[in-house]
C-alpha cells in the first residue's frame, strides 16, 4: 500500500500517540500517511486515526541478532534483517516523502534509506557526508528546544505538526493545519479489548459509582510521585465519591503497585502489568478521571477524551509534554528549581517529589468531580505547593495552550515561556512563508511584569547586541561576495553571535537554531543575508516589546 508521506517515530509510546494530530493534518490535505514505529508498540496502531498503513520495526529482534542470538547465531543476521525490512518497506510504502520525527542517528539513517531521494526527507536527516542536521525551520527549533527546559513553550504534538508542515504543504492540497481543535483524538478501543476491560472492572467493590485511574510509574524514578501519596488520593476518592481506584502500569512497575497496596486503606483494582495496550486503552476509556505522572498513559487518556490530573516532576513540565486535551489539570511543584535540566544532578535529593501533597491533589480532584471546575478549590495553601495549569486551546492558532489557575503566570519562567511562544511562532511562520498569527492580546499587567522581570533585565542587553550584529550582516555578506577577505569578518560576526546566545540557558534554543540555519546557508551569501535580516527584524520587535 503506497503512501504519500511516511513518518518515522521510533521512540516511546507517548510520542507515538502524539503523532495523531499530524496524521489528521495529512487527511485534511488529501494525503495518505504511513508510519514506522517500534514493534513493541504495534498493538496501539489500531487507535491511530487517519493512518493508511504502518510498518513496525523489529528493533528487539535486530538487537538480539546483533548479540548473536538470532536463528543463525551470527551478528551478520542483524543488518540482513534490517535491509530486508527496508527493501520491503520501499516496495510496499513507496513513499513520495519521508518525515523523520526521531533525532537519533539510526533513525536518520533509516530515513535516508527509505526516501526516494536525499532531498525527500524532512525533519531529522543526514547530509551527503553522513552528518546530522535538521531540514525544516520548525524541526531545527524542535531539536534546539530540548536542550534547556526553559525553551519549550509548545506542546509536542504541535511541534510534530509544524515539523511536518513543509512536506504536507508541498504534496497536499491547501488546508490550514491550524484547524485541528480535535486533531489529537484517537479511535475508540475495539470490542474485544472493551470486553476484557469490563471483566477486570467487574471485580469492583460493592457501592462503586465509577473508576479513577492511578498511573503510578513514569520514565524515571525522579518523575514519580510517591506511592504513599497516590494511596492517600485513592482512599480519599473512594471515601468521598465511591470512585474505585484502578492501578495502571507496565509489568516493570509491579513493585510500585505493591508499595501502593501496603499504604492503601480502601479498596482498589490492580491492573498493573495485567493489560495489553488495547486493553489499557479500554480501561482508560471507562475512567471518570486519570491521576497520573507525565506518561504515555496520560497521552492515551487525552486521545480518548478522558481528563487527567497530571503531576510533572523533575525534568517534566506541562508546557511541552502536557495532555493534548482541553480541560485537564497539570501540576508542577512551586519551586524555583523546577523543571530541572536533563542529565543534571539534583542538589535537593529529589525534593520536588514531596512538594505536592496528597491533600492538594485530592482537593483538586474532588472539586472538579463536584463542580466541573478545577479552580473551585484553589486557595493560598495550594498555591504555595503547586503551579496549577489548565489545558486549553489558542483560538488564533489552534495550538495547545495553558492557563494558570494559581497566580504563577507572572513568574520569570512563565513570562519567558509565554514570550517565546510569540517570538518563535511568528519567526518560524514567517520563514516558512506561512500565515503569521496575530500578536496575542496581552494585558498591560503582563507587559509590565515582563519588562520588570529579572530575566528580561539580564537578557535584554544580549538580545540588543545580537540584533545589532544581525542587522549589520547583510552588508557584510554583500562585501564578502565582492572582497573574499571580508569573509573572515563575516565569520567572526557569526561566531560572536553564537557565543552571545550560548552564554545563557534562556537563549539556548535560539543559539542552536542560529547554528543550524547558518550552516545550512553557509555556501549561499544571499541566503545567509536573508536569514540575518529576518532574525534581526523579529529580534528588534522583541526588544522593543521588552524595553521599558
Amino acid at each position: 500500500m503506497s503512501v504519500d508521506i511516511l513518518f518515522l517515530n521510533l521512540t516511546r509510546f507517548g510520542d507515538l500517540l502524539q503523532s495523531q494530530s499530524l496524521l489528521e493534518d495529512c487527511r485534511r490535505a488529501g494525503l495518505r500517511a504511513g508510519l514506522v514505529c517500534l514493534d513493541n508498540f504495534a498493538s496501539a496502531l489500531p487507535l491511530l486515526r487517519s493512518l493508511s498503513a504502518a510498518w513496525p520495526l523489529p528493533g528487539a529482534d535486530i538487537l538480539r541478532r546483533l548479540d548473536g542470538k538470532g536463528p543463525g547465531g551470527s551478528w551478520h543476521d542483524a543488518p540482513a534483517l534490517l535491509l530486508d525490512f527496508v527493501e520491503r518497506l520501499r516496495r510496499e510504502a513507496a513513499p513520495r516523502h519521508v518525515v523523520n520525527l526521531t533525532a537519533t542517528l539510526p533513525s536518520r539513517l533509516l530515513a535516508s534509506l527509505l526516501a526516494p531521494s536525499p532531498e525527500a526527507v524532512t525533519g531529522f536527516v543526514l547530509d551527503r557526508e553522513g552528518f546530522g542536521f535538521c531540514r525544516g525551520n520548525w524541526a531545527a527549533y524542535l531539536c534546539g528546544s530540548t536542550l534547556k527546559r526553559c525553551n519549550a513553550p509548545f506542546n509536542m504534538q504541535d511541534m510534530f505538526r509544524m515539523a511536518a508542515r513543509p512536506a504536507i504543504r508541498a504534496l497536499g492540497h491547501p488546508a490550514p493545519v491550524e484547524d485541528a481543535a480535535c486533531g489529537g483524538r484517537l479511535l475508540p478501543p475495539e470490542d474485544e479489548a472493551c470486553g476484557q476491560a469490563a471483566r477486570l472492572l467487574a471485580a469492583a467493590p460493592e457501592g462503586c459509582r465509577g473508576f479513577v485511574g492511578l498511573q503510578l510509574g513514569a520514565s524515571h524514578p525522579a518523575r514519580q510521585w510517591p506511592q504513599a501519596s497516590f494511596a492517600q488520593v485513592g482512599d480519599g476518592l473512594w471515601q468521598a465519591a465511591r470512585l474505585c481506584p484502578v492501578l495502571l502500569g507496565t509489568p516493570s512497575e509491579k513493585s510500585l503497585a505493591r508499595a501502593y497496596a501496603r499504604q492503601a486503606r480502601g479498596p482498589f483494582l490492580d491492573a498493573v502489568g495485567a493489560t495489553s495496550l488495547p486493553v489499557l486503552a479500554a480501561l482508560v476509556a471507562r475512567l471518570r478521571l486519570l491521576v497520573t505522572n507525565d506518561t504515555g498513559t496520560m497521552h492515551l487518556a487525552a486521545g480518548l477524551g478522558i481528563p487527567s490530573l497530571a503531576i510533572f516532576l523533575a525534568t517534566a513540565q506541562a508546557w511541552d509534554t502536557g495532555p493534548y486535551l482541553e480541560g485537564c489539570c497539570c501540576l508542577e511543584p512551586a519551586l524555583p528549581c523546577h523543571p530541572c535540566g536533563f542529565r543534571q544532578f539534583c542538589p535537593h535529593d529529589g525534593g520536588c517529589r514531596e512538594c505536592i501533597s496528597a491533600r492538594t491533589v485530592l482537593r483538586l480532584a474532588l472539586g472538579w468531580l463536584n463542580s466541573g471546575r478545577w479552580e473551585s478549590n484553589v486557595d493560598d495553601s495550594l498555591r504555595q505547593e503547586a503551579r496549577i495549569w489548565l489545558t486549553t486551546r489558542d483560538a488564533d492558532t489552534g495550538f495547545a495552550d495553558l492557563v494558570c489557575l494559581s497566580g504563577h503566570e507572572y513568574e520569570d519562567r512563565s513570562l519567558w515561556l509565554r514570550l517565546q511562544r510569540r517570538f518563535w511562532q511568528q519567526l518560524l511562520d514567517d520563514m516558512d512563508d506561512a500565515p503569521v498569527p496575530p500578536a496575542p492580546a496581552w494585558s498591560a499587567e503582563f507587559f509590565s511584569a515582563a519588562r520588570a522581570s529579572a530575566t528580561t533585565r539580564e537578557l535584554l542587553p544580549l538580545l540588543r547586541e545580537t540584533q545589532h550584529f544581525l542587522a549589520a550582516m547583510p552588508d557584510q555578506c554583500r562585501l564578502a561576495a565582492v572582497h573574499p577577505r571580508m569573509g573572515q569578518l563575516l565569520l567572526r560576526a557569526c561566531d560572536h553571535i553564537q557565543r552571545l546566545l550560548e552564554g545563557r540557558d534562556e537563549l539556548a534554543s535560539l543559539g542552536y537554531f542560529w547554528h543550524e540555519a547558518r550552516q545550512a546557508r553557509g555556501d549561499d551569501l544571499n541566503a545567509l543575508a536573508g536569514l540575518a535580516e529576518t532574525l534581526s527584524r523579529h529580534l528588534e520587535e522583541l526588544n522593543a516589546l521588552l524595553s521599558p
